[in-house]
């Protein structure tokens, strides 16, 4: 009980503590203003993490009963506040801000804190500060879009407390308890449009918290070492993914890591269409996601949690692979060397493909025997998968080769390219039967396990060519910030080419809102996930019910009359009219 309380006394705590912080931020003129590296453009109060810190001291003082590791993260944690509260003040250099948390770090890991992974202290001592320093500048860095960084520690919080922790009335539990409330409570004032920010006081502490609350004794890590390392990775994905994103993209373009940028995953995932809102939301839904998958590592056997982490491993990956191809620097500083390295390691080389495919026919073997040998009889058989398994893994990328299959792009998958997948499975799991047959006598292997091993390595190979298109299609759907919406006129073929190339071609600056077509059959059906609303007698009261900026004419097959009609509205309207063109001319006749 003594955790629902501290939640509550350092929600409302921080409710009321925020107002007075911000009239102090103005009144000091303790601002953040709009910079070039900065996302914000108005002038936002800081001191934000002043709150949060006294709603977690208050909270905790009140309801917890402090023992030796609780006073020891408390104390640390006000020293990495007051440096927070200086580097707003003052704006200090990230090498000093650096050399005062490996001090503190230190000073935890003197105090009997530190992670226990290999047995060996030095490494250990090592491992910990890494964790402490990274997790701390981390959230940090993800303090860089409204709600971001506060939403993230609530989530995070509460997975820690579900996961890690045996018991919720512990000294240690009510000080995190005491934090996700002070988190959740500033986030009322910070959510977008934020009135006020938490600053490097707020971003700081909070990371530092999560980070060393993790450290104590009553933790219960799992037995199992990939559950050991994984577990904390998960809980921590948006700030460790995020952070990954940003140094690595700034040090492949020579800048600087640790500088400020409008380069992390929030502000990339603006750039390709989703509104503010929208792109917090949906790095809450990957934050809670990751939680969950690290709640089920504890309550699952450790051979079925390895199939669940590399199938949600792929995904991150390609996610981290498709964001860090968005162009987010207008003057193009970096950015072409960046490119440059990522078209040529994922499409002209083509080794991201064969990495990642290499991992998928493992994924597909390994899931295919937890089907075949479920409980206790797939320890036993797993011994016939290893020694299999790189001959499988052999054969299997050889006759994806072999088929065609790392000449396609991506980008363009189609029904041409899942035929082309088939002919490589059904290649690559025959021969390998074979291969088997020959070499072992397909003594203790299953024949189902195959069938299996195939319809599985299909519909992974299939979605992961797809996941690409998928990104594309939930991301670019949305309508950014200096997005045109868009109503196409005619629903057919040409009208579906022209949402294809509007998808694809994020130069054009444009978003599909609807189509209108002349057939009635077509109403209320959709082409590509837009829908048909309306004929050409309606198209005055589609633009104006749905804030249409322009609109594209998608076929020349339409009458005269009505494109005149068109264009009389669109001039009472203004709103602008394109007529999309894809034809084929004789190449004489183009003009030189």
């Amino acid at each position: 009980m003594n955790t629902y309380t501290a939640v509550l006394v350092s929600f409302f705590t921080a409710l009321v503590c925020v107002p007075v912080v911000k009239r102090i931020a103005v009144r000091w003129d303790i601002i953040a203003h709009p910079k070039d590296d900065r996302w914000n453009s108005k002038h936002v109060p800081l001191l934000g993490g002043v709150a949060i810190y006294a709603a977690t001291v208050l909270a905790f003082s009140l309801v917890g009963q402090a023992d030796r590791h609780s006073i020891i993260i408390v104390s640390a944690g006000t020293a990495v506040f007051v440096l927070g509260i200086v580097d707003d003040l003052r704006h200090l250099s990230p090498p000093v801000k650096l050399i005062v948390e490996i001090a503190v770090s230190s000073l935890v890991i003197a105090a009997g804190l530190k992670l226990d992974i290999t047995g060996n202290y030095a490494v250990d001592t090592v491992i910990t500060i890494v964790w402490i320093v990274g997790l701390t500048n981390a959230f940090n860095l993800l303090d860089n879009m409204d709600g971001l960084a506060a939403g993230i520690a609530g989530i995070t919080g509460v997975v820690v407390s579900l996961c890690l922790f045996g018991s919720t009335s512990t000294p240690t539990a009510v000080l995190l308890a005491s934090l996700i409330g002070a988190a959740l409570g500033f986030l009322v004032y910070n959510f977008t449009p934020a009135s006020i920010f938490m600053g490097d006081s707020g971003s700081l502490f909070v990371g530092f918290m999560l980070s060393g609350i993790v450290l104590v004794p009553e933790i219960k890590f799992p037995g199992q070492i990939l559950q050991i390392v994984s577990i904390p990775v998960l809980i921590f994905l948006i700030p460790i993914f995020d952070t990954s994103v940003a140094v690595l993209t700034r040090k492949l373009s020579g800048l600087d890591a640790m500088k400020g940028g409008k380069d992390h995953t929030s502000h990339r995932l603006v750039k390709i269409g989703l509104s503010e809102r929208q792109a917090v939301l949906v790095l809450y839904g990957i934050g809670a996601l990751s939680g969950l998958l690290a709640y089920l590592g504890r309550h699952m056997p450790v051979y079925v949690y390895i199939e669940l982490i590399f199938l949600f491993s792929i995904v991150i990956v390609f996610l981290g692979v498709y964001l860090s191809r968005i162009k987010v620097r207008e003057t193009g500083k970096g950015e072409k060397g960046v490119i440059s390295i990522i078209v040529n390691v994922t499409y002209k080389r083509r080794i991201f493909e064969i990495l990642l495919d290499l991992a998928i026919i493992f994924i597909s073997l390994y899931g295919a025997y937890l089907l075949r040998f479920e409980g206790p009889t797939f320890r036993p058989n797993v011994v016939t998968l290893f020694r299999a398994l790189p001959l499988v893994l052999s054969i299997q990328i050889v006759s994806f080769a072999v088929v065609g299959i790392y000449r396609g792009v991506w980008k363009y998958t189609g029904t041409h390219d899942v035929w082309t997948i088939i002919k490589g499975i059904v290649m690559g799991v025959g021969l390998s039967m074979v291969a088997i047959l020959l070499i072992w006598r397909f003594a203790d292997y299953s024949r189902t396990v195959f069938i299996i091993y195939g319809a599985i390595l299909l519909i992974l190979m299939t979605l992961s060519r797809y996941l690409y298109r998928s990104f594309d299609y939930l991301f670019r759907k949305g309508n950014g910030p200096t997005s045109r919406r868009v109503l196409i006129y005619g629903a057919g073929d040409s009208g579906m080419f022209a949402v294809s190339e509007i998808l694809n071609n994020g130069n054009l600056g444009l978003t599909p809102v609807c189509f209108i077509d002349d057939d009635t059959m077509k109403h209320g059906r959709s082409i590509n996930g837009y829908p048909v609303v309306a004929g050409i007698e309606s198209i005055e009261d589609v633009i104006r019910g749905r804030d249409i900026d322009e609109v594209i004419v998608s076929t020349p097959r339409i009458p005269e009359d009505r494109i005149i009609k068109v264009r009389r509205v669109c001039k009472r309207s203004n709103t602008a009219l394109r007529r999309f063109s894809l034809s084929f001319e004789d190449y004489d006749a183009v003009p030189k």
